[in-house]
């Protein structure tokens, strides 16, 4: 049985559209609020869109400010290879997997970023989604950190790199 709805009324669910759109406002706000929970300052403006790039650099080469990371902030697709390259060198700005909070930095040792103490770059390998934040140890006050969201990448361009499933297109039945 279908109802036509007006405002305050009730269709086939039982769900009146106040209720659903205070729900959507509800959502919306919690969402917006994602930001208040920034890592390294991270937040969901500052981040530079590089997914579907098989590799991405992270260095603190701003002539005009060496304790800068470009990009500090970046989204990337799982399977990304992130080089980290430090100028001088990592001797000079050691890199730790972690978060910068109330201008106490904390060391996550399960963060794939891990410790750079040495050379003057590494690269790492990030294949599962989440957030990756990371800082200079001994700069980190002078806002020498960053982050890095990891998000699935099914499909980067189009269908062409879909991949195949018992010898058929991912998707296809092969029998038509």
């Amino acid at each position: 049985m279908e109802r036509t709805l007006s405002s305050g009324t009730r269709g086939r669910r039982g769900f009146s559209r106040r209720a659903v759109l205070a729900g959507l406002v509800l959502l919306a706000a919690g969402l917006s609020c994602r930001s208040a929970f920034a890592l390294n300052g991270c937040t969901d403006g500052a981040f530079v869109d590089r997914r579907g790039q098989a590799m991405v650099e992270i260095a603190n080469d701003d002539p005009t400010n060496p304790f800068r990371y470009r990009p500090r902030c970046v989204t990337v697709s799982e399977g990304t290879v992130v080089r980290f390259r430090a100028v001088p060198n990592f001797g000079m700005h050691p890199l730790y997997g972690g978060t910068v909070n109330g201008g106490q930095a904390v060391i996550d040792p399960g963060s794939p970023i891990g410790s750079i103490t040495s050379g003057k770059q590494a690269e790492r390998l990030l294949v599962g989604p989440g957030e990756h934040p990371y800082f200079c140890d001994f700069h980190f006050a002078q806002g020498m950190m960053g982050s890095i969201r990891v998000v699935p990448e099914l499909f980067a361009d189009d269908f062409e790199g879909a991949p195949e499933v018992a010898g058929q297109p991912f998707g296809g039945s092969g029998g038509d």
